[in-house]
């Protein structure tokens, strides 16, 4: 798993996003697409979109299992 902050440009909050399964770009570059997981067990994921507009950059870093959530544990 992975934890994805993202740094929003018109804030100075940023969004932090963990058990983030995977990223990718869509729409030629320009909508950051992110999976998060649900649930560990199943591996049951939604996705969120962000378009690259909104945020200046953005920090991927590993996750400890033992930081890992079990939203449904």
């Amino acid at each position: 798993m992975r934890k994805l902050t993202l740094y929003r440009d018109d804030s100075t909050t940023q969004v932090v996003y963990e058990n983030v399964k995977h990223y990718f770009w869509l729409a030629a570059n320009t909508v950051l697409s992110i999976a998060i997981v649900t649930d560990t067990a199943t591996g049951a994921h939604y996705y969120v979109q962000w378009p690259r507009e909104r945020f200046c950059w953005f920090k991927d870093q590993p996750m400890p299992p033992a930081e890992q959530e079990v939203p449904n544990a």
